[in-house]
């Protein structure tokens, strides 16, 4: 580890992430080998970090409450395209006035160089009605949900009477291209979406305390699609933890290298299950980068060491 040196200390620049930029840069270059999906995903990632640095995260709800942030372009099968490290004003994303969330769609589909035609969802920490127009603009489909106070000016019924509405119930509107649906599930769920120009139902399961059976419930369809293609990027994050190094440092760029050595090796992973046919598992395919680098760059010790011959009884 005292060898390990990414960048050139005297050349420190404005960037709270000079150490690491080059690993960001490199692997951002290399992961778009991989063809781009038609679905793609827009989400956050954690990398755990409990030291002093002032990009640090918290982030109330998450596995990783604590950490350093990273917007994530990802696949609905847990490919990871692009990522950006959040550090305030100085991430390297394209300031579009729209806000932070549109912002960072927009500015990963740009620096990934996303072709035209492909579909984007995202939570409601990115979803407004701009970025569905920009979205729209520029040859994007694009699908999410969205916050209750984003949508002051959208004449919805009121809030407290459709929660009062039976299960199943839903509320649409169609504005310039777009198709905002409000459903009433267990909770309230609104969705936003440009993929659609007509409103079509597909029927769920959903289980009825009462009758302790299950219901046949209306679901709207861009509902559906976005429950079927959200979660990629966890799905990367949830690869990414099972076999992680497990090497400690006080140095606060040490867990962001060994995070990226680890989002490469599931990246790899990926790319050879789903491109070159193979059947090796994650562990087993670990396994055999490991050896095949230690046999090609690894050097063995000049000795074993020295042989005890003290003997215990």
């Amino acid at each position: 580890m005292a060898s390990v040196h990414v960048v050139d200390n005297t050349k420190i620049t404005y960037d709270p992430f000079f150490k690491v930029r080059p690993i960001f840069f490199e692997l951002n270059q290399s992961y778009k080998i991989m063809p781009f999906q038609e679905c793609l995903l827009v989400d956050e990632s954690m990398i755990s970090y409990y030291g002093q640095h002032g990009c640090k995260q918290f982030i109330k709800g998450k596995p990783i409450r604590f950490g350093y942030k990273v917007w994530s372009l990802a696949s609905s099968s847990g490919y990871m395209y692009h990522m950006e490290p959040y550090c305030g004003s100085h991430t390297l994303l394209p300031e579009t006035g729209l806000g932070q969330g549109p912002s960072v769609v927009i500015g990963l589909a740009e620096q990934a160089q996303v072709p035209q035609g492909c579909k984007f969802f995202h939570d409601n920490l990115f979803t407004t009605l701009s970025l569905m127009d920009e979205m729209t603009k520029r040859g994007y489909a694009s699908s999410g949900t969205m916050r209750q106070n984003r949508l002051f000016d959208v004449p919805f019924a009121p809030l407290n009477a459709f929660m009062k509405s039976p299960r199943g119930t839903s509320e649409v509107l169609c504005q310039e291209k777009k198709l905002l649906v409000r459903w009433k599930d267990n909770n309230i769920a609104t969705v936003a979406t440009n993929m659609d120009e007509t409103y079509t139902e597909t029927s769920v399961k959903r289980w009825n305390r009462h009758r302790r059976a299950f219901d046949n419930v209306q679901q709207p369809k861009c509902i559906s699609r976005y429950n079927e293609h959200m979660g990629g990027v966890d799905l990367h994050d949830l690869q990414v933890s099972r076999y992680h190094i497990s090497i400690r440092s006080k140095k606060w760029w040490w867990p962001i290298f060994a995070w990226s050595i680890n989002s490469a090796l599931v990246n790899g992973h990926l790319f050879y299950r789903d491109v070159i046919g193979g059947t090796f598992d994650l562990l087993t395919f670990s396994r055999i980068v490991s050896q095949s680098l230690l046999q090609r760059f690894g050097t063995k010790p000049l000795s074993h060491g020295k042989i005890s011959t003290e003997c215990y009884c």
